[in-house]
């Protein structure tokens, strides 16, 4: 292989072919790139890891709420639920904060709020325009919770262009299920040295149908969003730019929380919340996300061709977190929560050899939280009881990186480490017992391997470790959950490690595009909540856990712009500590999806897939307390058919895309469920969390 010295070469020419074929007659099928996995552009079959990338045709032709409907069914790729927008992703079996979460490369996770099921909602799904899902630890690169993996949401922006010029997108939809309705306008205004940005979105759906025909009952939501980016070139290699984002979110019920109760709970004086009778549902009347991001990138010259990429932000979220009773019409408990981050990254790219690109950098970041409750007790249950759940509530990570990729004649060699030190301290918290503080100093690593040994067969391996401390709620906070269940923290919670080994292969064969890999995951020190009681989980560490999967893509070209595909996953997961010597708690089960699609730059175009979802009678008895429901399997079909315009009436181009998803209407549901069997009452108002019914929807996109 011919190395590259600068890597971003890929992209560069990668975003010229790009741009010379984007209204061209006939299509152009270029290699993937990813700007997640080596922490610069790359080609993916150039990364010894396995890859998701869903590029922006794809996430315009489907109709998703969230980005966890985004990423249902792709390989290697699960989903969680707790209500009607808590559907997050999973990735090779580890779940929401072992997974780290990116959106424009800045970490969500660090906000840690209490509804867990909640980190994929925090950006309007049309402003997204490509993610980036890397299976694997991805440690050494992002630090604390990349253990499982990492998910990198890129936002939409322009480029800059040689004359002065001024370009946009509109996007507008229905959905049936939820008598939904949403859109999505962004401009861009451009010249060689300056480029301004500013886009919007909303979002208004209502409850939506199962496969039943019953309503899910507050499974409606509201969302808008505003971001706007400024980038300037300072001169010819140097780049500023100044990133802020917006997105609110408005009623939003965790329906796992629902529970009926015949009778009021009134433990004794000291000993517990008071919970009245009647149904009870935890949601939140408003979440808001504020980033505000400086970042610097430069070409530092020099003999190692030496490049500088600085960034500094805040982020923070403003939560309600709110108990409702529907007897009585009111809120019984109320919290309004500031979580606080701030945080920064530098790195440096250079060549100290021209077989050779070295990736070195420091990052840090703090959180801070002193979240509030106001509580209600019996008899008349209003919220007026001030309770200081978590006082100057901190969680600090600071670390060093370093990462080498080695290229040589038939082979890439990529070696890193990383080491960080997170701390994590309060003042007081609620129900914790002393001593709060407790430091992590935690070592990642990892090493692969590519052997182009031929265009139809490069095969890969790698083995890395990956880690994640608590997060400070898991630490601190003692309080029900959005998941129906009062949760005890623990504030010297060992941090868990996965060490995972994979072994794969990609290449082309023909007009046939592939990739192949299998895995196993040792994970020490697993974190998660054990069922001690009928609606208590204690934060606990398992002595150890095991994972293994496969997972394989397939892409076959069958001429004219007509493809067809297939996508796989199986996975199996054992808790291997001797208490429970059971199957891991929540394994998603296996799943196979397989569909053809007809892509043309002009004219007609479709899509139609079949999803098939193995049952899981695999569930971890003893550790839920018997609460693990097991799952049927089931199938489901989607199909979307649309028509592309050429340029018209002041448009560069526009599309009508008319898609139907869950086809034949099957009832069925997600087997990371959060909702247990023993609350289902649909008598009074406990409803199962159904996944939505048949849907038809219609969707308009434009560019000016």
């Amino acid at each position: 292989m011919q190395m590259r010295r600068n890597a971003t070469a890929v992209l560069s020419l990668t975003a010229a072919i790009a741009a010379a074929v984007a209204h061209a007659d006939e299509a152009l099928v270029l290699e993937p790139v990813t700007v997640t996995a080596k922490g610069y552009e790359a080609l993916v079959s150039e990364t010894a890891a396995s890859v998701n990338v869903i590029e922006a045709d794809e996430i315009r032709r489907r109709e998703a709420r969230t980005l966890g409907d985004l990423l249902r069914g792709e390989p290697g790729v699960s989903l969680a639920v707790d209500g009607s927008v808590g559907v997050d992703p999973i990735i090779r079996g580890l779940k929401r904060d072992q997974v780290l979460v990116l959106i424009d490369g800045v970490r969500v996770n660090a906000m840690q709020p209490p509804a867990r099921g909640s980190l994929a909602s925090y950006v309007n799904v049309d402003l997204v325009e490509r993610i980036e899902v890397i299976r694997g630890p991805g440690s050494v690169l992002y630090g604390a919770g990349a253990m499982g993996g990492v998910i990198n949401i890129i936002t939409r922006g322009g480029r800059f262009t040689d004359e002065p010029d001024v370009s946009g997108w509109t996007r507008l939809g229905y959905t049936s299920v939820d008598d939904g309705f949403r859109g999505a306008v962004g401009t861009s205004l451009s010249n060689a040295t300056q480029l301004l940005d500013l886009s919007a979105a909303w979002l208004d759906v209502g409850d939506y149908k199962t496969g039943a025909g019953e309503r899910l009952d507050d499974s409606g939501t509201d969302q808008g969003a505003l971001h706007l980016r400024y980038r300037a070139r300072l001169a010819p290699g140097h780049e500023v730019q100044l990133r802020t984002q917006r997105d609110r979110r408005e009623d939003v019920w965790y329906l796992a929380s629902r529970r009926f109760l015949e009778d009021p709970i009134v433990p004794p004086p000291g000993t517990g919340l008071h919970q009245p009778d009647g149904l009870n549902t935890h949601y939140t009347p408003r979440q808001q996300r504020d980033l505000v991001e400086g970042r610097y990138e430069g070409e530092l010259g020099g003999p190692w061709g030496a490049r500088l990429t600085a960034s500094l932000y805040r982020q923070d979220l403003e939560r309600g977190n709110y108990d409702w009773n529907r007897e009585r019409a009111q809120d019984y408990r109320t919290s309004d929560t500031d979580f606080d981050t701030r945080g920064g990254r530098l790195q440096v790219e250079l060549s100290p050899h021209p077989r050779h690109v070295v990736l070195a950098g420091v990052e840090g970041w703090q959180l801070k939280a002193s979240p509030v409750s106001f509580v209600g007790f019996a008899p008349d249950f209003q919220p007026d009881v001030r309770m200081q759940l978590i006082d100057n509530g901190r969680l600090e990570s600071r670390g060093v990186f370093v990462q080498d990729d080695i290229y040589l004649h038939d082979f890439t060699v990529t070696l890193g480490a990383r080491y960080d030190e997170v701390e994590g301290s309060a003042d007081r918290a609620l129900g914790v017992t002393a001593p709060l503080d407790k430091t992590d100093y935690n070592l990642s690593w990892s090493a692969g391997v590519i052997w182009e040994l031929d265009r139809g067969f490069s095969p890969f391996a790698s083995v890395a470790e990956g880690y994640r401390s608590a997060g400070l709620l898991e630490r601190y906070l003692t309080y029900p959950y959005s998941d129906g269940f009062t949760w005890f923290s623990n504030p010297q919670l060992e941090p868990e490690r996965n060490r995972s080994v994979e072994v794969g292969a990609r290449g082309q064969i023909g007009n046939t595009r592939y990739t192949v890999a299998a895995y196993e995951s040792r994970v020490r020190d697993y974190i998660g909540g054990q069922v001690i009681a009928p609606t208590v989980k204690q934060t606990v560490n398992l002595d150890s856990a095991r994972i293994r999967g496969a997972e394989f893509s397939v892409d076959h070209d069958l001429g004219d712009g007509l493809s067809a595909f297939a996508w796989g996953t199986w996975l199996r997961g054992d808790n291997r500590d001797p208490a429970f010597r059971e199957p891991l708690y929540q394994m998603p089960p296996s799943e196979l999806s397989v569909g053809l699609a007809q892509q043309s730059p002009r004219a007609w175009q479709w899509r139609g897939q079949v999803r098939t979802v193995a049952k899981q009678d695999r569930t971890a008895d003893r550790f839920s307390g018997g609460s693990e429901r097991k799952t049927p399997g089931f199938t489901t079909v989607d199909a979307a058919v649309g028509y592309r315009f050429g340029p018209s009436t002041g448009l560069k181009g526009q599309e009508l895309t008319l898609s139907v998803t869950n086809l034949f209407d099957r009832d069925y549901r997600e087997h990371v469920n959060e909702m247990t069997q023993d609350r289902i009452d649909p008598a009074n108002g406990v409803q199962d969390l159904r996944a939505p019914g048949r849907s038809i929807g219609l969707t308009w996109y434009a560019e000016f």
